[in-house]
């Protein structure tokens, strides 16, 4: 999750999901459906710099005080990271990477007009952005699995 306040106000959009809840291996998500293709040893190489980002960027928000530097320098490093996914994105999940890109603007342009506040960000458009987002970020999560092994857990 983006950390700080941005990161809080977004939590409950779920836009940054595939940000924030990247792992590999276990997790707490439930497991795969019995039909979906088994994730592989080692990312595909013709998706590694996708891999690459989606671990780094895991590791940016895990990272002891990160989102601490105010709402706008967080949102500033969030926009960086969903950008730096998009750019990497494999091409058959392209399309829900700048839905998600698009989307996350939205909701931090929208924290920035509250002054920083989450308390006043406005909860209905929120949640009418994700709704927005939930498939693109279902397939995201899907094919992230199959290309790179890196299984999503809920935020929190």
């Amino acid at each position: 999750m983006i950390a700080g306040t941005a990161g809080r106000a977004l939590a409950g959009v779920g836009l940054v999901l595939c940000l924030a809840g990247c792992g590999s291996g276990a997790s707490d998500a439930p497991p795969a459906p019995a039909s979906a293709p088994a994730a592989p040893a080692t990312p595909d190489p013709a998706v590694k710099p996708y891999c690459d980002a989606i671990t780094r960027v895991q590791a940016e928000q895990s990272a002891p005080g990160s989102g601490g530097n105010g709402v706008l320098p967080s949102s500033d490093e969030a926009r960086r990271q969903v950008a730096d996914l998009v750019a990497t994105a494999p091409p058959e999940i392209a399309a829900e990477w700048r839905t998600v890109q698009g989307l996350t603007d939205q909701a931090l342009t929208s924290l920035a007009e509250t002054g920083g506040d989450p308390t006043r960000i406005d909860r209905a458009e929120l949640e009418r952005l994700q709704r927005e987002a939930t498939p693109a970020v279902t397939r995201i999560q899907e094919v992230t699995q199959q290309r790179c092994g890196i299984t999503f857990r809920p935020p929190g």
